[in-house]
């Protein structure tokens, strides 16, 4: 199939604004084959109304509003519900640039062995102005690259930190990941469920990285992942960092030690993650 379906899943949360905002920059999209699958956890009705037009107007949209708050059920609704043999999360207060999945899906069909599409993502301001790069969004590299997948995610769990990208960044075909979106080795993560799906789908193929703002990732104050427990954060790092190595990532002692001292480097002027420097420490011992 030239054009295969793509479909593009939204948990909708208490955002009407930057939704609509979303959904246009979807709607405008260079690729011809693309559904749009929104879920909407929200604890209002704002978001029905902003979409009632939409809903009228143009049979790409679906919608389902949650009786109740399903949180990271939610991403799993939206997931079950698409019918596309690609998927692209897109965050309520996200936008992609018009060309995204077109330039992105190119290298599914021209290359074997890719799991994952992503790319440089610009940061924007509540308003949509450009902001500088984070630690986590600088560019990586200057030009397109198809990399390894477990090069790929070594230097991620070395550094302690998500450079693939956000949900709204990356591309991937739906029969290549087994486990839902947020779950790896069985275990349901929260703060960094991207990564620990980016881990699944590294496990089984290479990744692309394009190095074109492709997708804008806003940062304000109102961040889900923002007002999460910070505590539950560090837990996850270390819980990924030793499930990896299940999937053949930090195999060496030597690598493994490595994400494991980043991870300390990290944690140890903060009391609150006393437990975890100790479960670092004894296993740094077993290495030594």
């Amino acid at each position: 199939m030239e054009n295969p379906l793509v479909s593009v899943v939204i948990p909708a949360y208490n955002r009407p604004d930057t939704l609509k905002v979303a959904i246009d920059s979807v709607l405008e999209q260079t690729y011809p084959n693309i559904e749009i699958i929104i879920c909407d956890d929200s604890s209002d009705d704002r978001v029905q109304k902003m979409l009632d037009p939409y809903l009228g107007s143009n049979p790409k949209i679906k919608y389902h509003k949650n009786e109740r708050n399903l949180f990271l059920e939610n991403w799993h609704k939206c997931y079950d519900l698409a019918s596309g043999e690609y998927i692209n999360y897109l965050m309520d207060d996200d936008v992609y640039h018009k060309e995204k999945i077109a330039k992105m899906i190119y290298f599914f069909n021209e290359f074997e062995n890719i799991t994952l599409v992503t790319s440089y993502r610009q940061t924007i301001d509540t308003s949509g102005q450009f902001l500088p790069p984070i630690w986590a969004t600088v560019r990586l590299y200057q030009e397109t690259r198809i990399l390894d997948g477990k090069e790929l995610a070594n230097f991620v769990l070395t550094r302690c930190t998500n450079f693939i990208g956000e949900p709204t960044t990356v591309l991937f075909r739906k029969k290549d990941l087994i486990e839902p979106f947020g779950v790896y080795k069985g275990i349901q993560y929260a703060l960094i469920n991207d990564l620990a799906t980016w881990l699944s789908l590294l496990s089984k193929g290479k990744a692309v990285y394009i190095p074109e703002a492709l997708s804008y990732f806003r940062l304000h104050p109102d961040q889900n992942s923002q007002k999460m427990d910070l505590k539950k954060k560090g837990n996850e790092w270390l819980d990924i960092i030793i499930a990896s190595r299940e999937d053949g990532f930090l195999d060496t002692d030597d690598i493994f030690k490595t994400a494991l001292q980043t991870y300390r480097e990290r944690i140890k002027n903060y009391p609150e993650y006393a437990e975890d420097l100790k479960r670092v420490e004894m296993i740094l011992t077993t290495l030594d």
